[in-house]
């Protein structure tokens, strides 16, 4: 099986999580392929459900981490090429640059060897969600090897850095009361928007920015509220819908990604409690669903990959991140203390209808990697 099949192949196994489909199905295969290259020690890590995460090694210490998340989000409407479909040099297909492009690249690569030094291979769970993978690889494995390395698409740039990601959900009582006579009552939409809008231009702030990373991001992500009438048998509000009731609840999710570690959620917490007071609300309930810091890796620790890569490179540069999605490999190598970076293929339309790779950048990142293996883990 070639490069451009492998990457069909592992785009032709469904892996966004719901309730029918996970990851089982293409950790097996990669399981079984992995058993077949004889310098590899293989085994499982059990997640939940059946769900598991890979890690191989030959019997050296790891000196080269690659971590390859296995799942993909769930596929869009409006797709006009079939899964696996090639048209143009691009590879189309759900989870063909986010990244079972680059994953095909490191099984492929695998195969150029008889023996390896030093070398770690890690797929795992719920990149795309919530991180469960990762934090249970790195509850149970201590690794600290010289570079971890995720083969992102990335248009064949360095990516060494990442903002953090926060997510809050909160939910206020105002009081209701007639829409004629507005002063009789607290419109909890209204003050709800007044926090995030007040929060949105406090972390704008300079003790909160980053000179690499760049800027604070808020982003609404939630927004629901009316006149409370209860719950339902699942804890979910009931709300009434008619236009002549003040509102006197409302919930709201923020997303903020944040590139400074003096920006985190305990900092948001305080903010949300100080302003609904401000606006006479009643803070019900705030959950922190992530508390995600920032990663950057110094440009000088990442020479020696930057060397091995123009070896099969004309020109190689470092990408744009104040505006990267975050990075779960930040948790590996806050634990490890080791230097990360994504480096993997051209393609787009990550996350969303015709997702695609380029097909000849699969084969200059395949060498990229063939390269670094062989300089580190010779």
């Amino acid at each position: 099986m070639n490069l451009i099949k492998l990457t069909q192949k592992l785009i032709s196994i469904p892996s966004f999580i719901d309730k029918q489909t996970n990851e089982k199905e293409i950790g097996e295969f990669i399981y079984k392929y992995l058993k077949n290259i004889s310098y590899l020690q293989v085994e499982k890590q059990e997640i939940e459900n059946g769900r598991f995460n890979i890690i191989a090694k030959d019997s050296d210490d790891p000196k080269l981490l690659i971590a390859c998340h296995m799942d993909t989000v769930e596929s869009k409407i409006g797709w006009k090429y079939n899964q696996g479909e090639i048209k143009e040099d691009k590879l189309y297909g759900l989870g063909s640059c986010d990244m079972k492009g680059g994953t095909a690249c490191i099984l492929d690569t695998l195969k150029d060897f008889n023996k390896t030094n030093g070398l770690a291979l890690l797929f795992y769970c719920d990149e795309e969600y919530d991180f469960k993978g990762m934090k249970k690889f790195i509850e149970e494995y201590s690794f600290q090897p010289e570079l971890i390395l995720s083969p992102e698409a990335t248009n064949l740039e360095i990516i060494n850095g990442c903002k953090g990601v926060i997510e809050i959900y909160f939910r206020v009582k105002g009081k209701t009361g007639y829409t004629a006579r507005p002063k009789e009552g607290n419109n909890a939409i209204n003050g709800a928007i007044k926090i995030v809008n007040s929060l949105k231009e406090e972390i704008q702030k300079e003790k909160y920015q980053n000179s690499v990373l760049g800027k604070p991001i808020l982003n609404l992500a939630y927004l629901s509220g009316g006149l409370m009438k209860g719950f339902d048998n699942s804890k979910k509000i009931i709300l009434g819908d008619r236009g002549n009731n003040i509102p006197d609840v409302a919930e709201v999710v923020i997303d903020i990604r944040t590139p400074n570690d003096n920006l985190n959620a305990n900092t948001i917490i305080n903010f949300i409690k100080e302003s609904a007071i401000k606006e006479g609300l009643e803070l019900e309930k705030i959950e922190i669903r992530s508390d995600l810091r920032p990663l950057y890796t110094s440009k000088e620790k990442l020479e020696k990959f930057k060397n091995i890569a123009k070896q099969s490179l004309i020109e190689i540069n470092y990408g744009d991140i104040t505006e990267q999605g975050y990075f779960d490999g930040e948790l590996i190598s806050k634990k490890s203390g080791s230097p990360f970076l994504c480096f993997g293929p051209k393609g787009g339309n990550a996350h969303g209808s015709d997702e695609w790779v380029d097909i000849k950048t699969l084969e200059k990142t395949k060498n990229v990697y063939r390269d670094l293996i062989k300089e580190i883990c010779s």
